[in-house]
């Protein structure tokens, strides 16, 4: 199948996650574009998350003429045209399609900044449900510079009519729900224009990485040294800890200390910690 000749991009949806994508203390967005390019190169979604069309959705998908399509950095929604930017279906204001976000990576909440709750998941949409207070946020787009945070966590009920809209089969373990209708609450957030032509918009979803006090804990000595302010969790790069300065209680200036894994996390109050052993 030939996209470009028989199939438009309707729309697309990039996610992004700073924790693949800074390197370090240097974070993606003030990287150079070679830098950035370089960095994208060994990212791919697949890496903490699957996203997949509900089963209702993959059924309109095929009703419609329309295919869904991964990438590294999210995915893209194509739909067949009779021209340049005019579906072969007329596609409905109130049209819409939802995918479901489950998490691949059992160490996702360790190094992702967000809350996680048990009966509560993320919302990305750009209409707002009635359940919704007015300060709902709608999914960004590329062009924003904004991070997802737990403004996107929407209420237990909210969160129960989207899981109840599933089959039995899909409703276990979803974190996030994308849900896009082809003319959003704003016209900035239209997936189609009033002459029902396509606007080929692209929606970003950019997770931020945690960051966490690190503490030091030398079982033999009894000792624990921790990091006066938090650090960034990145897969690439390296932080550099200045004993005198960055610690407490404060170490010679020619002690080395590890960047910590992400592997023990720990939550005390409101603040989280990295524990590296020594």
């Amino acid at each position: 199948m030939s996209y470009s000749s028989t199939y438009g991009l309707l729309f697309q949806v990039t996610l992004l996650h700073n924790y693949f994508l800074n390197n370090g203390e240097e974070i993606f967005t003030s990287m150079t574009d070679d830098k950035k390019e370089k960095m994208l190169q060994q990212f791919s979604t697949d890496a903490f998350i699957a996203v997949t069309p509900s089963i209702e959705t993959t059924t309109v998908l095929k009703n419609y003429k329309m295919v869904f399509k991964k990438t590294k950095t999210g995915f893209g929604v194509y739909v067949k045209l009779k021209g340049e930017s005019d579906p072969f279906i007329k596609v409905p204001d109130n049209l819409n399609l939802t995918f479901l976000i489950k998490i691949n990576d059992y160490q996702f909440e360790n190094y992702t900044n967000l809350d996680f709750a048990l009966t509560q998941a993320y919302l990305f949409s750009n209409v707002k449900p009635l359940t919704e207070p007015v300060s709902f946020k709608y999914l960004p787009k590329i062009s924003d510079n904004k991070l997802i945070s737990n403004a996107y966590l929407v209420s237990e009920k909210t969160t129960a009519d989207l899981i109840s809209t599933l089959q039995p089969s899909e409703q276990q373990n979803v974190f996030g729900v994308i849900s896009l209708t082809a003319k959003g609450d704003n016209s900035s957030e239209d997936i189609i224009d009033n002459s029902n032509k396509m606007i080929s918009p692209n929606f970003k979803i950019h997770f931020d990485n945690r960051k966490t006090f690190w503490r030091y804990i030398n079982r033999k000595a009894k000792t624990e040294i921790k990091t006066k302010t938090v650090k960034p969790l990145t897969r690439s790069g390296f932080v550099e800890i200045d004993p005198v300065n960055d610690l407490d209680p404060s170490q010679p200036a020619e002690s080395q200390y590890p960047n910590p894994s992400v592997k023990s996390i720990t939550k005390i109050d409101s603040d989280y910690y990295s524990e590296i052993f020594i």
